[in-house]
């Protein structure tokens, strides 16, 4: 399955980003670029220059010290490299990235351990989202620990060692290009400190996440072309492509009460939806954040079936300023996963008639 995925899906969606380029008259040079000046690079021993240069070379996975030395150790890259499964696998962090490969391992029948040095998987995401998907994850077998500082790999007994606690940028040799603590540093239009010289995608480190990369090339190509366009970083969602899959957006409840808004939460599970029973994924719940004085609409968390769909109707109505009002009067079809979002919204103000009366 992984080799079908790789030599299926991947082969097609590159080959097709290649008949695009070419389409729209891109020439594309196969090759290791490297500085020779500041608007100057040199490929395969030819050198290439222009008036502007964008720099989007992407981060590799970042290894410690005290893991590189146990061949059992290896990184997101390599799953793709196996020709046969381990039959047991410890993965050491419990972000985005480790959880989505638990879930796909587990899947595949491999015995999972996670390890995570933090008291709960996927920090500073919403407490109850998070507790929910470890919940989930021991009822698929997959073994959870928290709290683990891990300072070697001696303690660990499994087939293979999945390293998965970031990533580090891979900036290029650029005389006088400037940094910060996670990578090129970047203006809001992607500009480093060098005219004509910008940055995106993982290697500026403000987000890893590849439609974030996409707009933040978007931004500067307008920018580029003698437009004024600026990267707004206020609303971005996240999804998680972990069983049961996670959308996320906006302020998660421990945020809001961290920057003093007074807040007012709405629920609603998915065992009371009826497409949730009709796709037997009733696992999940909706979850709505607003401010309580003006009732804007400041964070809206799923977890559940169609979660990283759903998600950009969120970014929609975070970024718009939508308040409870404005998400009431729209119309949700049925029977779908969004009336979710549309009972949750109904709970802000306990009004939700898909949910038991509260108690005075």
């Amino acid at each position: 399955m992984l080799n079908e995925i790789l030599n299926d899906v991947v082969i097609r969606l590159r080959t097709g980003i290649g008949m695009l380029l070419k389409g729209y008259g891109v020439e594309v040079i196969k090759g290791k670029a490297k500085f020779v000046d500041t608007k100057v690079v040199e490929v395969n021993g030819k050198v290439y220059s222009g008036d502007n240069i964008v720099i989007a070379t992407g981060a590799s996975s970042y290894v410690p010290d005290c893991f590189k030395n146990d061949r059992r150790v290896i990184v997101s890259d390599h799953i793709w490299q196996f020709q046969k499964l381990p039959e047991t696998l410890a993965i050491i962090g419990g972000g985005f990235i480790g959880c989505e490969y638990a879930s796909i391992l587990n899947k595949f029948g491999v015995k999972v351990k996670v390890y995570e040095m933090m008291d709960t998987l996927l920090p500073g995401k919403d407490r109850e989202i998070t507790g929910f998907l470890k919940k989930q994850f021991e009822k698929r077998g997959i073994e959870v620990n928290l709290n683990q500082q891990l300072t070697g790999c001696e303690t660990i007994e499994a087939e293979k060692v999945f390293v998965s606690v970031g990533v580090m940028p891979n900036i290029p040799e650029l005389t006088g290009i400037e940094l910060d603590k996670k990578g090129i540093k970047t203006d809001e239009r992607l500009k480093t400190n060098i005219d004509g010289v910008y940055a995106t995608g993982d290697v500026n480190g403000k987000y890893q996440l590849a439609y974030v990369a996409t707009k933040e090339g978007e931004v500067a190509a307008e920018n580029i072309c003698g437009k004024d366009e600026i990267m707004d970083y206020s609303i971005v969602p996240e999804v998680i492509f972990t069983d049961p899959e996670i959308g996320i957006c906006g302020l998660t409840e421990e945020k809001a009460k961290e920057q003093g808004l007074d807040i007012i939460v709405g629920r609603f599970p998915y065992s009371a939806l009826g497409r949730a029973y009709a796709d037997k994924k009733t696992d999940g719940f909706f979850k709505v954040v607003a401010e309580k004085s003006t009732e804007r609409i400041v964070g809206i968390h799923i977890i559940g079936k169609g979660a990283t769909e759903l998600v950009s109707f969120s970014t929609l109505a975070i970024s718009n300023g939508l308040k409870i009002k404005d998400l009431e009067k729209i119309l949700y079809c049925h029977p779908t996963f969004a009336e979710g979002i549309m009972e949750a919204v109904f709970d802000l103000t306990k009004r939700s008639i898909h949910l038991p009366p509260k108690k005075q």
